[in-house]
């Protein structure tokens, strides 16, 4: 029996184990990095951009684009659309969220989603770094920033607040 399930357990973690490869320097790479104060100025130090807004890379399909989150909102997640690239492999990453996903599309653009963490705040600028190749030469990405929405956080306590007043009664039931 301990045979068996020996067997097994090594049978699931050969099959488990996860292939890694390798991104080479001419793979595609987005890293979104912010944290750029604009130091309260009214006026932006980089390209202003609203919620919306597009960017091509240069030449040889890379590059490093400077922007200032102009939106009047504070950004929580950000979703690019990339032309279809070059490369493989494409990383992704940065110092502004911290969860990047690449969802490949079936026509000729892949999404890459980055959420999580600290996110861009309003007035603040950040850099998207495509590195030196890789993408599409002078493609040109779509990015689409979300913002939280008050109402939604609203309707959320609303809902919660008969299911906290109930346990609060029964927990208060219990004691007598």
């Amino acid at each position: 029996m301990r045979f068996r399930v020996l067997t097994l357990t090594v049978l699931v973690m050969v099959c488990a184990v996860r292939l890694h490869a390798s991104p080479e320097p001419s793979d595609p790479r987005i890293v979104i990095s912010g944290g750029h104060d604009s130091a309260g100025q009214l006026a932006c130090m980089f390209t202003c951009v609203g919620l919306d807004f597009s960017f091509m890379a240069d030449g040889s399909g890379g590059g490093i684009f400077s922007f200032t989150n102009n939106s009047g909102q504070n950004w929580t997640s950000l979703e690019i659309e990339a032309p279809f690239p070059t490369g493989d492999i494409i990383s992704c990453g940065g110092s502004s969220f911290a969860t990047c996903v690449v969802m490949p599309q079936s026509g000729d653009f892949t999404i890459i989603e980055f959420y999580g963490g600290g996110g861009i705040l309003q007035n603040q600028s950040f850099t998207i770094d495509l590195g030196t190749s890789g993408w599409l030469p002078n493609g040109e990405f779509q990015a689409f920033a979300n913002v939280p929405e008050s109402s939604t956080l609203a309707f959320c306590l609303v809902g919660l607040a008969p299911l906290l007043r109930r346990q609060r009664h029964r927990f208060l039931r219990r004691d007598r």
